[in-house]
């Protein structure tokens, strides 16, 4: 297919690899001229610009854009869209964005790839980030038939597992298994940097090792993705925030009352269930 992308950063640069590996043709579209140079050389698509109208040519288009840009897109991209192309986005919330591209577009399908890094730009996008990743599609009662099977099967044939949520299922369960960890990771960076104390602060930096790394890599991220999920999952974000507070209330009650063995028991229940979530 002609298939086109709108954002070559992390997530829109790694689909234009892997797709070109699949033999589609891929028009991508860069915000800037500076851009556009770095996303030739890397080879991010088989034809890229900072025209939306090279768009004109896409039976697909994957619109892969911050949130705030994906809530309110300009002028220009909505209307060079053609109305017989399937849409989709790949943003971290779902019920906002597909508010506004409802009304906009007849063929859209809202979807969320589960992959990242806390690189961002034209230069952190690499094939195999999409490697065995789930996607998930979040079709409501409007969407096409067509366009679900269109973006269903170019999902899988991507090797990744396709899943199928609600909007409003999608956004509540990213609260607490994506947008949680960034600011629980942003918080334990903050606790950790003693500034007043900078002998201790030396100290910490220096032996920090792996267990800090993966607990914080989240935290080490885009700013300005954080705050778009705040501001644009709010309700979800802090119910998740809510329940994270009575669970970290929990155990330092147990630790000040000395309660060795049901803190022991709510590690150890800690340590069985998250298998459940890592695979």
């Amino acid at each position: 297919m002609n298939i086109g992308i709108v954002g070559l950063g992390l997530i829109g640069g790694s689909i234009g690899l892997k797709l070109q590996r699949l033999n589609h043709t891929i028009y991508g579209v860069t915000n800037n001229n500076f851009n556009e140079k770095k996303a030739i050389e890397r080879k991010l698509a088989n034809y890229i610009s900072c025209d939306f109208g090279i768009l004109k040519k896409c039976s697909l288009i994957i619109l892969a854009l911050p949130i705030e840009d994906l809530i309110n897109p300009s002028k220009e991209l909505i209307n060079v869209i053609p109305k017989e192309s399937v849409v989709t986005d790949v943003g971290s919330i779902k019920e906002p964005i597909i508010n506004t591209w409802e009304r906009i577009h007849p063929l859209f399908i809202g979807s969320h790839p589960m992959a990242g890094t806390e690189r961002k730009g034209v230069d952190s996008g690499f094939e195999s980030l999409l490697d065995n990743a789930k996607w998930i599609i979040t079709p409501t009662s409007q969407t096409n038939e067509n366009a679900i099977n269109m973006l269903s099967n170019l999902i899988t044939s991507m090797q990744c597992e396709l899943c199928k949520a609600s909007p409003k299922e999608h956004d509540e369960a990213v609260s607490l298994i994506s947008h949680l960890p960034i600011f629980v990771a942003s918080s334990l960076i903050k606790t950790a940097y003693k500034e007043e104390n900078k002998s201790l602060l030396d100290l910490t930096q220096r032996l920090a090792a792996t267990g800090f790394s993966d607990t914080t890599r989240v935290g080490g991220g885009n700013p300005n993705l954080g705050l778009d999920l705040a501001k644009n999952n709010q309700k979800n974000i802090l119910n998740a925030i809510k329940e994270f507070k009575d669970n970290i209330n929990e155990i330092e009650t147990l630790i000040k009352d000395k309660n060795w063995e049901l803190l022991s028991k709510n590690l150890t229940k800690a340590m069985e269930v998250r298998s459940n979530f890592i695979n």
